[in-house]
């Protein structure tokens, strides 16, 4: 834990399910941030070992909703032709995937929710195959697994609102 830690990353670093989670081997973890009174805001993350994932954990903000998926919960895989007709088999007029392409020099994730093949296609021409890339539908709440791992942070002040729930 660093000197300057924000009560939300201790709050994080103390849940036990996260400490189970993190104390277990993993490949790779994308974390979903949904802030609160954001009006459906969120910040995405990738971070790639265990460095990374602290620096993700000073930068949640007070009062968001946090959900880490580690592994095998959400599609995180190279954008080749097979990924991408996946993709396009799970886009259909009515439904919306999103796509995160990990930026270079951070841990941040470049995320857009795409409907329909057209805007799908569109997305992918902006990246060439072999990038690393997350995708699937829009993850909820709900979503109850060992290898998913969701907390609702406490404000700045270390207090958890009722507003957070």
């Amino acid at each position: 834990m660093t000197e300057m830690s924000t009560p939300m990353a201790i709050q994080v670093r103390h849940d036990p399910a996260f400490v189970d989670r993190t104390r277990r081997p993993w490949k790779h973890v994308v974390v979903l941030e949904r802030l609160a009174r954001g009006g459906g805001t969120s910040r995405w993350y990738f971070p790639r070992n265990e460095a990374g994932l602290e620096r993700v954990l000073e930068q949640l903000r007070g009062g968001s909703c946090v959900s880490f998926y580690f592994d095998d919960q959400l599609s995180v895989e190279l954008d080749l032709e097979e990924s991408r007709r996946r993709m396009f088999d799970e886009v259909a007029p009515l439904r919306e995937i999103f796509l995160g392409y990990p930026k270079d020099d951070e841990e941040g994730l470049d995320v857009e929710l795409v409907t329909g093949s057209s805007e799908l296609s569109e997305v992918l021409n902006r990246h060439p195959e072999g990038e690393l890339v997350t995708w699937g539908h829009w993850p909820n709440l709900e979503l109850a697994s060992p290898d998913v791992v969701t907390i609702f942070l406490v404000d700045e002040d270390g207090v958890l609102r009722a507003y957070a729930r």
